[in-house]
């Protein structure tokens, strides 16, 4: 059958093909392909659970995908986290900076945080420009109590059941395709056991029954002048009669096949009351999704009412397509949106085995493909009767589905966990019954979206000088420990700006000119750190669902504020660090200065580096340090001079009244020997407390800026009262690993602590440097 109807409408497939290769694009096409030539971001985040007590903190990791091109977008780099009460008023907002699309980072749930209903969302400037931004916001919970579960009001509506015509119409005397999907007052699916179509004789005309998702799709033909009914059973035996919705006297219906492994197909219909407006006139089928399409021209013939369109699949884009049939007004008519699963799309990873030991139980994954690319994974484990994480918030439900659809998907594991028939029909059924897709051709038409949002990419400081005499003033030296800057830049009319500033939150930047003479002075400057924090609000209407009974007595369930170190991450940088990060200046050659057996505390550290090798020339403010060894064709070099790992060189006046009692260590080098400064190389580590004498007899102004990145921290575990068994279970968390690498044998190791659970849940989400997703729960039996 397939075929023979293959052939009899392949003058549809011919003339669509030639026309898709057409680069002249009419109104539609100009419209569409100009709103979306800015390239929107979309943000799935993943929290450690999704209910906390006041004594946890919440942890999160953040993913940023180009829809568009499907990779990680890599242009922004400031990403806003914020939370919101269950009013929409902003509690707290931090920024953190993300690095091949992904951050992560941390909120303490301590203070300012009374139980009850609280949203987290993850933004970022560039996202202001678009109509539909997509931000993640994800509804979390601080139990306690003091909270209760919200009760629902008594309603004489007890269940949802929607039916749904495929592409959104029902038309008159022509066979039609009809979605369903039932839930009760909480949500749950409505298993429907049996269903039926019956006409207004009591007739029997149609079967169906649905999936376990209370989802389905049944096909009738509508006659004129007559009604319809549908009568749907429920595993209790509930009966739910619903009339289906009047149908059209004119129009086009829709219907679309995606189980042939090959291709698709397209079948449209019409009736004899709608044909003489048809013909002669254009009609087109775009294919479509984030800015990319494809158009396939529509001739209607006499006396033909059924015509099919079968479409390669490999003329379809990966994930989602969505297919809008358009008129010769440039009407939209129809409109399905339908997935074309891909295996660049997901991407596995697998439990390889455990270890366990005495106190912890050694996990192992390994990715199953692709072992040359890079991942960026995070992983969250709970014992396996948590309620305590949203299951419904998938990475591959939030990048590949939620962006271009109106409704909540859920059970969004189920649609991914594989490919086979069963699994991608149920996907076509969730999003035919999702309607018309998320785009609204209003605003394609008539909205266009602007850039007046810039992405953000560390800081800015504008500054001025603001002294009568500004002219006799030429650079500004920005100088920061704290964020290991050293930075210069021109004067110009009195102005000033160092721009791509990475600034650590609460950080102090100090500030310093240089007049005609070089020499550093203190004038009247001042300045702003851009961009700064707005203080926003959010819409939480319609955003809350429905709490979960509360468990009383929370503050025995956790001790006190002692930390069990699970999984470290090295986020502060000690001395130690910092000199092994820096000891390649230098190479081999470095040697280590015996500051406190040769020189007395008072000793200049310039005296120091002038008594081992170098010769340092000062001119009251000027100062040059050279090496001693033989002269090239240039003269003498310059050896290179770093301050806690800051190339100082050409900013000397910063060490000049540096003292042995100052600096923890000195290194030096005679010669670079090409590893770093041809004429040598010095390091200086100061001690802590004293970088701020460093600062040449109060040359620099300093401030401690207001804003700057939040560092995120180690993850750490409350001292959870695991007697507490039941509370345990449903609440607590065993482990967050918000970076997850692998090991020379491409494993991914972690461990988690051994109480008294003998099954735990891994959620693992993550991402690929290639834009393929990882998304997996996998339950493992520890005992």
């Amino acid at each position: 059958m397939i075929k023979k109807i293959f052939t009899l409408y392949l003058f549809v497939l011919c003339s669509a093909y030639g026309i898709a290769q057409n680069p002249e694009f009419n109104f539609v096409e100009n419209k569409y392909l100009d709103y979306f030539k800015m390239q929107p971001e979309v943000i799935y985040t993943q929290t450690n659970k999704s209910k906390y007590l006041r004594l946890e903190e919440l942890w999160f990791k953040s993913y940023i995908y180009n829809p568009q091109t499907q990779k990680p977008y890599l242009t922004t780099s400031n990403i806003y986290a914020s939370i919101y009460d269950s009013d929409g008023i902003l509690i707290e907002k931090k920024m953190y900076y993300a690095e091949n699309g992904i951050t992560h980072g941390n909120f303490n749930l301590k203070e300012n945080y009374a139980p009850g209903i609280y949203f987290l969302k993850v933004s970022t400037n560039w996202m202001k420009n678009f109509n539909d931004p997509h931000h993640s916001l994800q509804q979390f919970e601080i139990i306690g109590t003091e909270s209760e579960s919200e009760k629902t009001a008594d309603s004489e509506q007890k269940y949802d059941f929607q039916l749904l015509p495929e592409g959104g119409h029902i038309l008159q005397n022509s066979k039609n395709s009809i979605g369903f999907k039932g839930t009760d007052i909480n949500g749950n699916p409505l298993i429907v056991t049996l269903g039926k179509v019956i006409n207004e004789k009591g007739d029997i005309i149609s079967t169906f029954k649905s999936n376990e998702f209370g989802i389905g799709k049944f096909s009738i033909f509508i006659a004129e002048n007559d009604t319809y009914h549908v009568e749907a059973t429920l595993e209790n035996g509930t009966v739910i009669k619903k009339p289906l919705p009047d149908a059209e006297i004119i129009g086009l219906t829709i219907s679309v096949n995606t189980l042939n492994q090959n291709t698709l197909f397209v079948s449209i219909k019409t009736n004899n009351k709608t044909l003489p407006y048809l013909l002669n006139k254009p009609h087109y089928l775009l294919i479509h999704r984030d800015g990319l399409l494809k158009k396939i021209n529509l001739e209607f013939k006499p006396n033909t009412l059924d015509y099919t369109i079968a479409i390669p699949k490999t003329d379809l884009y990966d994930g989602v397509n969505i297919l809008t049939i358009f008129n010769d007004k440039n009407q939209a008519l129809l409109e399905r949106i339908i997935f074309n699963r891909t295996e660049n799309l997901i991407h596995e990873v697998s439990f390889l085995g455990k270890k366990t030991s005495y106190d912890s139980t050694q996990i192992r994954l390994v990715s199953d493909k692709k072992n040359n690319l890079k991942k960026y994974m995070s992983v969250s484990v709970l014992p396996a009767g948590s309620e305590s994480y949203d299951t419904n918030n998938t990475i591959t439900s939030s990048f590949l589905l939620q962006p271009y659809v109106k409704g909540k998907i859920d059970n969004p594991h189920s649609y991914f966990k594989d490919n086979n028939r069963k699994t991608n029909y149920n996907l076509d059924l969730l999003l035919l019954t999702q309607g018309w897709s998320r785009y609204e051709w209003n605003n394609i038409f008539f909205s266009p979206q602007i850039a007046k949002y810039n992405f953000e990419s560390g800081f800015q400081i504008q500054g001025k000088i603001n002294e009568p005499n500004a002219e006799d003033y030429k650079e500004i030296v920005l100088f920061s420990a704290n964020n290991e800057l050293m930075l210069s830049t021109e004067v110009k009319d009195s102005y000033f700006t160092f721009d791509h500033l990475s600034l650590m939150d609460s950080s102090v930047v100090s500030i310093s000119a240089k007049n005609k003479r070089g020499k550093l002075t203190t004038p009247k400057v001042y300045y702003n750190v851009y961009p700064t924090f707005i203080k926003d609000s959010l819409n939480t209407e319609n955003l809350i669902n429905k709490a979960v009974n509360i468990i009383s007595n929370t503050d025995s369930f956790i001790y006190d504020d002692s930390i069990t170190e699970l999984d470290t991450v090295m986020l502060k940088i000690k001395k130690e660090s910092r000199q092994e990060k820096f000891m390649i200046n230098g190479g081999v050659n470095n040697r280590s200065v015996d500051l406190k057996t040769v020189y007395s505390f008072s000793t200049r550290i310039l005296d120091v580096i002038r008594s081992n090798g170098f010769d340092v020339i000062e001119s009251g403010v000027s100062i040059n340090i050279l090496s001693r060894r033989s002269s090239n064709l240039q003269g003498r070099l310059n050896p290179n001079v770093y301050l806690d790992g800051i190339l100082v060189s050409d900013q000397l006046e910063l060490i000049q009244y540096l003292t042995v009692a100052d600096v923890e260590k000195l290194f030096v080098a005679k010669t670079g020997y090409g590893m770093d400064g041809a004429g040598g190389t010095i390091n200086i580590f100061s001690k802590d407390g004293s970088r701020s004498k460093s600062n040449p007899k109060g040359k620099f102004s300093s401030n401690t800026i207001k804003i700057g990145y939040s560092m995120p921290k180690s993850y750490y575990a409350p001292m959870y009262n695991t007697a507490k068994r039941i509370a345990f279970s449903k609440f607590g968390v065993l482990n967050w690993i918000p970076n997850i690498t692998p090991n020379k044998n491409g494993e991914y190791i972690f461990n988690i602590p051994n109480y008294f659970y003998e099954d735990v849940l891994l959620y693992i989400e993550g991402m690929c440097e290639d834009g393929s997703l990882i998304s997996k729960v996998e339950t493992l039996r520890l005992q």
